[in-house]
């Protein structure tokens, strides 16, 4: 037989050889490729003296804890855990982020999200009392303890640089932060390293009211009589003419277990913006477990990005007395058992056509109240309360889950000042409209054929209701995908073709500098 020929003969012999072999009992198997598990969630990390206990949930086999301290990179400080919980002993003083990697087969998971905890030792506890005059700026290696009510002078300077942590003591009350006007706070966190506002209190004991707050006061608009434009709780006087006033820079910053009454409706928020002006630049803040509002403005034209108010004991966002800045990707989470409205906004109080009116432009909002139809809790009301002859444009909101309705639009008034409600969508409430006999009809008010709102089954968002760990993007099918309204090319909003304050397709802009911690 030829070469060629013995060549072809040995391909068909083992072309035959080969199927014999697929029929046969003995037939190879093919085998899928192992996936990397999951990333570990529920990451939590939680200071005892010198000890750092992170806990999370996993699919791994076993896990990896790495630890980050403010302006470095992760390392790596155990391997092979295969508990889902893990002790840190021994660790410094500072702040630190922890997160955790599952492995199973061999292959590891992406990073969990960070979880933020910081170690407290006596002798980096710095008290800051009184007042504070010329500049002071702040470690963000010290922990600062507020006792009493702390003011920035008029022509002072308050710094506090990224990762620094300050304490308001739940045992003197009231204790929270004012700016006074003239004063500047420049609180200038990072999504790595956030400024964190809190409580005194440990970890399992803090709660709404633990301290008072924060307060701002500037010289832009308030449209009560200059003799009257002055701050709850006592927090000073404002208000002016000067619409750029420039009190600072509060970025990356969240305020956490504030609020104080001082006297029954005279409050202080965990936020408040007193005749804050457009020079003001405030942009992510969180505000979580506040005794009173979560936000509120009082006059002025500052403008607000990123902002997220969580677990508020009464209003989540509260604007009245002639604010007139701009806002973008505001979120609002109630917790369905302590809560009032998402918005409650107000013209003035005592002159419902009280000039400059309420009339800021607001886009991409998402307001989440008590849960599925607005079952969950008794206590989370309104989506939206509009009253007293507020004005403004709000676009491009999502109102869901809320006990009592969507909506109530109160006062003759505040129909007749400029106020529209635009390419919004209500969803899932108990109720959507109000049925007060006031003379207002909410849907018709609300169905108006030029401002494309809609009123859908579902919003379809990932997980909302979530308290722990929400994700308030919508969903692929949500009905929030289309019909928005698109911003102006001004430069402070962002472009957006949806609806909500959660980019489909984006981050999630509130993640890792924030905190969802209920005590």
């Amino acid at each position: 037989m030829s070469r060629k020929g013995r060549k072809s003969f040995g391909v068909f012999a083992a072309a035959v050889t080969a199927l014999a072999t697929a029929c046969g009992e003995d037939a190879p198997t093919l085998t899928t490729p192992a996936t990397p598990p999951p990333a570990p969630t529920g990451v939590s990390a939680v200071a005892t003296d010198n000890d750092v206990t992170v806990s999370w949930s996993g699919q791994g086999d076993n896990y990896v804890v790495e630890r980050q301290t403010a302006g470095s990179s992760f390392n790596r400080i155990a391997g092979d855990i295969t508990a889902t919980t893990y002790t840190d002993s021994g660790v410094d003083e500072g702040a630190y982020a922890y997160r955790v990697i599952a492995v199973a087969d061999g292959l590891q998971s992406d990073p969990s999200d960070p979880a933020l905890v910081t170690v407290v030792g006596v002798d980096l506890r710095t008290d800051l009392t009184g007042t504070i005059s010329g500049t002071r700026t702040l470690n963000a290696d010290s922990i600062y303890v507020l006792r009493g009510i702390v003011t920035v002078d008029d022509g002072a300077e308050l710094h506090i640089p990224a990762g620094t942590l300050l304490q308001g003591d739940a045992a003197t009350q009231p204790t929270a932060l004012i700016v006074r006007t003239g004063g500047k706070i420049f609180s200038e966190g990072t999504a790595d390293a956030p400024v964190v506002f809190t409580s005194t209190s440990p970890p399992g004991e803090r709660r709404a009211g633990d301290w008072g707050g924060v307060v701002i006061n500037g010289k832009s608009l308030c449209n009560f009589p200059a003799d009257q434009c002055v701050g709850e709780g006592s927090s000073g006087t404002y208000g002016g003419t000067e619409v750029d006033d420039d009190s600072g820079v509060m970025v990356y910053t969240r305020i956490e277990f504030a609020g104080f009454e001082v006297s029954f409706g005279n409050e202080l928020n965990a936020l408040t913006l007193n005749g804050v002006g457009a020079g003001t630049e405030i942009h992510h803040v969180q505000t979580n477990v506040g005794l009173d509002d979560g936000i509120e403005f009082f006059g002025g034209t500052v403008d607000l990005k990123y902002a997220l108010v969580t677990n508020a004991s009464d209003d989540s966002f509260d604007y009245s007395t002639g604010w007139q800045g701009r806002g973008q990707f505001w979120i609002a989470q109630q917790n369905p058992d302590d809560a009032d409205n998402g918005f409650e906004v107000d013209g003035n109080e005592d002159d419902y056509n009280a000039t400059p009116f309420t009339a800021p432009t607001i886009y991409n909002v998402t307001l989440v109240g008590n849960g599925p139809g607005g079952d969950g809790g008794e206590k989370s009301d309104i989506g939206l309360l509009l009253r007293r002859g507020t004005g403004g444009v709000i676009y491009n909101a999502v109102v869901i889950g809320f006990g009592d309705q969507a909506l109530d639009v109160d006062n003759a008034e505040t129909l007749e000042n400029g106020l529209e409600l635009r390419n919004t969508v209500f969803a899932d409430n108990n109720a959507t409209f109000a049925t007060d006999d006031d003379g207002i009809d909410e849907e018709d008010w609300f169905m108006n054929d030029d401002w494309s709102n809609r009123i859908e089954d579902d919003a379809v968002l990932i997980d909302p209701y979530n308290r722990e760990e929400p994700d308030f993007r919508p969903a692929s099918g949500s009905p929030l995908l289309t019909g928005a309204a698109t911003p102006p090319d001004d430069g402070f909003f962002t472009i957006t073709d949806f609806i909500g304050g959660a980019d489909p397709d984006g981050e999630k802009w509130w993640e890792g500098w924030t905190s969802f911690a209920i005590n």
